[in-house]
This record gives C-alpha cells, structure tokens and sequence, in this order.
C-alpha cells in the first residue's frame, strides 16, 4: 500500500504533466488534493488496524471506496472534455 501520492503510479503521472486543455485544468488541479486525501485513508486504515481498531478501520476503508467514486468521475469529466475538444 503506497502512502506517499507522489510515488504511486498515478502520482508520477499527475506531478509529471500539466494538461494543456484549458477547460480541463481546472478539475486536473483539484485532482492533486483530492489524490493526496485518498492516499490518507490509507495510512489512516493502517493506523486503526495497528491500535486494534477494525470497525473503524473498516469504515475508513468503506469511506476511501466511496471517494474513489469521486476521483473516478473527475478523471471521466477530464476524458469527456478532452474528446469533445
């Protein structure tokens, strides 16, 4: 589990290149605070397992599947915008 969101996959790809599709920016730069908060989760879920805390530990992990859903849709908008561009 990567705690770090500079060095997951997707972090070297989104701290590598910034889009040059004006109406996407805007949404690409919410991304990295978005990315940050998800890979918190886990370090989050790791923290309540370590203290024995496993209802919480599976609440944070249902928290970070919901969330995904929103990081998800925002890279679909960047997809939709870029083709109708």
């Amino acid at each position: 589990l990567q705690l770090d969101s500079s060095k997951c996959g997707f972090g070297h790809f989104y701290y590598a290149l910034t889009p040059q599709i004006p109406g996407v920016l805007p949404i690409w730069e919410a991304l990295g605070e978005k990315h940050r908060k998800f890979h918190q989760f886990g370090a989050d879920v790791i923290q309540a397992i370590n203290s024995g805390s496993y209802a919480h530990a599976e609440q944070i992990y249902r928290e970070a599947e919901n969330y995904s859903r929103v990081l998800l849709d925002d890279l679909q908008q960047i997809y939709n915008y870029a083709m109708s561009s």
